[in-house]
């Protein structure tokens, strides 16, 4: 059979080609239609950069950022069932159906009582992964600011010698910008949560994936969820014992509590999959110092006193 000569080629290929103003309609609508299925189905990303839930090129693929969604979702579920459920959580269901979560108030009043601990740790745990996320960026990344560059190999350090899981904390550690640390606490251990208040984190801004209610699964709407929180007035703590807790309690040499810019997850369910193996928490912790949302990183640091 005979080659087809050149001009034929040419012929068929101006015949199928689409004019330039569809290709560029085209690739639009292409761009639009990748929004990840979370934000399709209402989940409420108000906090984070939802683009990473489709994979952050050199960081994690969107297999791990699927597990992660999936294990938010769970602990959402069983958090509210705790809430549901539990006699000694009456008045904090009453709040949250009423005025919303206050993920502070909650975390203040579970953490000394025993009868408490499960729901203290699927609230400290919601929080914690919440603020990993939000630390993230899809972007290219930038370049590390240099207050913060001394803390890679610590970071790196850390990550590779912890046991279990656990979270990996860039603090602002005293008065000064140039103040920064590196802290881990285990398990649900956290550091957002300080006096009863929160550190490092608006307390007002929505957590990931977060319901409106103790009684409904599907997410609030991000923007009336954020409505609703500037309008109403916030609801009274609850009246039980306060405390400092996983790891919050603890002060710096010059007697400031640390506060968070960022947090690492080093639970193996993040990291593990395509790309990070049991032996690569090293790499995983090198790839998200570069991977972070470092111009928000920057402006919380700031704006602690």
């Amino acid at each position: 059979m005979s080659r087809p000569s050149p001009s034929f080629i040419r012929s068929a290929l101006a015949s199928t080609a689409l004019p330039r103003a569809t290709q560029t309609r085209s690739f639009i609508a292409s761009a639009s239609s990748r929004a990840p299925a979370a934000a399709a189905a209402g989940v409420n990303t108000t906090s984070i950069d939802y683009r990473i839930l489709d994979g952050v090129n050199g960081f994690l693929p969107k297999a791990n950022f699927d597990r992660l969604q999936e294990w938010q979702g769970g602990l959402w579920e069983r958090l509210q069932a705790e809430v549901r459920n539990n006699p000694a959580l009456v008045e904090t269901k009453q709040k949250w159906d009423k005025y919303g979560l206050d993920m502070t108030d909650l975390l203040s009043s579970t953490a000394r009582d025993s009868s408490l601990g499960l729901t203290y740790n699927y609230a400290a745990l919601l929080l914690n992964n919440s603020f990993f996320l939000e630390g993230l960026t899809a972007d290219e990344p930038k370049q590390v600011p240099r207050e913060f560059r001394d803390l890679q190999e610590k970071v790196e350090a850390f990550a590779e010698g912890i046991v279990g899981g656990g979270w990996l904390w860039i603090v602002r550690s005293g008065a000064n910008q140039a103040d920064l640390d590196v802290i881990p606490t285990f398990a649900s251990g956290t550091l957002l949560v300080t006096q009863r208040s929160q550190r490092g984190r608006e307390g007002s801004l929505p957590l990931f994936a977060q319901p409106p209610s103790t009684g409904s699964p599907e997410p609030t709407n991000p923007s009336s969820n954020t409505e609703e929180s500037s309008t109403t007035s916030s609801p009274p703590l609850n009246k039980r014992s306060t405390s400092s807790f996983g790891g919050s309690g603890r002060s710096s040499k010059n007697g400031v509590h640390p506060s968070p810019v960022a947090v690492l997850n080093l639970f193996e369910h993040a990291y593990l999959g395509e790309k990070y193996g049991v032996w690569d928490r090293r790499q995983y912790a090198q790839d998200w110092f570069k991977s972070l949302d470092w111009q928000k990183v920057s402006s919380k640091n700031a704006k602690l006193a």
